[in-house]
């Protein structure tokens, strides 16, 4: 995880955001990423949010995504995305309570590639 994270923040095209409520600490974050798709243009995509159980409903994840918006927004952004697994459906009225809007379902497929590093 420390890898990635380095990584990660050394990417100008990816944000992370974090929420903390002291004394607890870091109770949220949101990973998102500007995107170029050949089919699509431009776009930022939330690529990961998350939100302690016992704090959410508590206007957290709405935080985080909003100031996500407003990075995109600051890079000339006009379209945000995200996806969210058929199985997580707490989090689908989440989403469209913040006026993001189904667009498809669809089916992930992973292959691991022999001898490279996870």
């Amino acid at each position: 995880m420390g890898a990635r994270l380095e990584r990660l923040l050394r990417r100008a095209d990816d944000l992370l955001l974090v929420a903390e409520v002291p004394p607890r600490g870091i109770v949220g974050w949101l990973h998102a990423a500007e995107q170029e798709l050949l089919e699509a243009g431009r776009r930022c995509e939330i690529l990961g949010l998350v939100v302690d159980a016992e704090y959410r409903g508590q206007g957290l994840g709405r935080l985080l995504v909003d100031a996500a918006e407003g990075w995109a927004k600051a890079r000339g952004l006009g379209l945000m995305a995200v996806r969210s697994n058929v199985a997580r459906s707490e989090s689908h009225p989440f989403y469209e309570r913040l006026g993001y809007a189904r667009v498809k379902t669809q089916h992930a497929y992973r292959k691991h590639l022999p001898g490279s590093a996870a």
